[in-house]
């Protein structure tokens, strides 16, 4: 069997071989051997780098991938940083708002805990209740306060065993009147942990709510007053009136000539007391909001003109010229005939009042398009400019010197300007003292539809003795005229 060992050997004794060729033989054959043996490593090493390589690559992806997310977590936290920040800042900005609202608020607020200890409080308390900052911690039945009743203690009680809210109107010794709220002190949780107090100064409403029933009760009294007034009245009235029809006043007979003028004098006091009576009986009306308009479509016009020369008669005995004036011949809107009849009667009644003899007053109309103008302007005595703002308020008389010789209970123009407004209208004023004075009215055109139950077109009866009557209430006033 033949060896298969590479390995030779030579005895260089029975060869003739030369030494030298076996011995480099022996270094290539041991060299090849390193060669072979560090290539083996070589490769291992290789092996075992690229193994390491590849065990690297992973690694350092997955520190990649790591360091990604510690990022995202990063951002994330910086986000919640921020947001906490934010939030924080905002529980800050929250607590100075608090903080100033409390330093602030008129409305004395106390925070009870549990114990009904002072927990906190706000400094507008301290008018009313003798509280310092040493008190907090202090059970609320020991501060003393000036109210009248003890009744903050007993509201904290009955608040913190019922949890409901209590409510209570209370005086202070000084007179001031306080609404008192005790309500449940609830957290987040919805635990009742205390109770808060709060005075709310209700001086005020007290006093308007006095001022308001006072002005009720005032305007009933009124109105009652003014019914009871009026009937005695039209009894004189009438029975003044069949003395009139059946008294002759004969220029031969002397006495039943000055029984006549007695009558008249009593008829026109009459009728000035009806004047007073009617205004007080309306003012209470206006004030109550129970004063209605009977609005028909009428002819302005016609209305204005009528009513101005009715009193032609009146006007002439105190020889004043009175000039009607208009601009458009018919203009039929919506308003109440009658109350128009009365506003201009009353201005036309001061008009006469304060123009001297000789004087003039003239009516005028104007059509505006959307609105009618009706101007009374008259040559009089004029108002001053520091009493012209005033000339529309109730119970105020431009001149109290003028009252004497000029009677006016001060609510006629008061009166006048609130029917004005009744029909969606304007009324100023325009004066020069010492030269006259013109009253300007805005009415707005308004036509009642054709298919309202009350449309027609309004025709005055100019001499009936409603009006006749009307004239004499609204001038007697006037004195001259009888």
């Amino acid at each position: 069997m033949k060896n298969r060992n590479p390995s030779i050997s030579l005895d260089c004794r029975d060869h003739n071989v030369d030494k030298n060729v076996i011995n480099k033989y022996e270094i290539e054959k041991i060299l090849t051997e390193k060669i072979m043996r560090l290539e083996d490593e070589l490769q291992h090493t290789k092996e075992c780098l690229q193994s390491s390589n590849e065990e690297h690559l992973v690694y350092n992806e997955e520190l990649l991938s790591a360091n990604e997310e510690f990022k995202a977590v990063n951002d994330e936290l910086l986000k919640i940083n921020t947001q906490y920040q934010h939030k924080n800042q905002e529980l800050s900005d929250l607590n100075s708002d608090v903080t100033n609202y409390l330093n602030s608020t008129d409305i004395g607020t106390i925070f009870l805990d549990d114990k009904l200890c002072i927990r906190k409080f706000t400094p507008s308390i301290t008018k009313e209740i003798n509280l310092k900052v040493q008190d907090i911690g202090r059970p609320m039945h020991d501060i003393s306060n000036n109210l009248i009743n003890d009744d903050l203690n007993i509201g904290a009680i009955e608040v913190l065993s019922s949890h409901m809210l209590y409510e209570k109107e209370i005086e202070s010794k000084n007179g001031s009147w306080y609404l008192l709220k005790c309500a449940p002190y609830c957290t987040f949780d919805n635990l009742i942990k205390g109770v808060v107090l709060s005075l709310v100064d209700i001086t005020n409403k007290k006093l308007l709510d006095e001022t308001i029933l006072s002005e009720t009760l005032k305007t009933e009294f009124f109105s009652n007053l003014s019914h009871e007034l009026r009937t005695p009245l039209n009894i004189i009235l009438c029975t003044l009136q069949l003395l009139d029809k059946y008294t002759t006043g004969s220029e031969v007979n002397e006495k039943e000539r000055k029984f006549k003028q007695y009558i008249g004098i009593m008829k026109q006091n009459c009728y000035r007391q009806l004047r007073l009576v009617n205004n007080m009986i309306d003012i209470t009306k206006l004030d109550a909001g129970f004063f209605n308009l009977h609005l028909q479509n009428c002819n302005i016009v016609n209305v204005v003109e009528s009513v101005t020369m009715s009193v032609a008669e009146y006007i002439k005995t105190k020889s004043i010229k009175l000039i009607f004036d208009t601009d458009i011949e018919e203009c039929i809107m919506s308003c109440d005939p009658e109350k128009i009849e009365r506003v201009i009667l009353n201005l036309l009644s001061n008009s006469i009042k304060f123009t001297r003899s000789g004087g003039s007053m003239k009516v005028n109309m104007y059509d505006k398009g959307k609105n009618i103008i009706i101007s009374i302007k008259d040559t009089g005595i004029g108002i001053p400019p520091d009493k012209l703002n005033i000339i529309f308020d109730r119970f105020r008389q431009v001149d109290r010197s003028l009252t004497r010789k000029q009677e006016g209970s001060g609510i006629g123009l008061s009166i006048v300007k609130s029917l004005v407004e009744l029909h969606g209208g304007t009324i100023s004023v325009r004066s020069e003292y010492g030269k006259g004075t013109e009253f300007i009215i805005v009415l707005p055109i308004i036509v009642l539809p054709k298919d309202n139950d009350i449309f027609e077109v309004f025709e005055f009866e100019s001499e009936s003795q409603e009006r006749i009557e009307r004239i004499d209430i609204e001038f007697s006033d006037i004195y001259s005229l009888n």
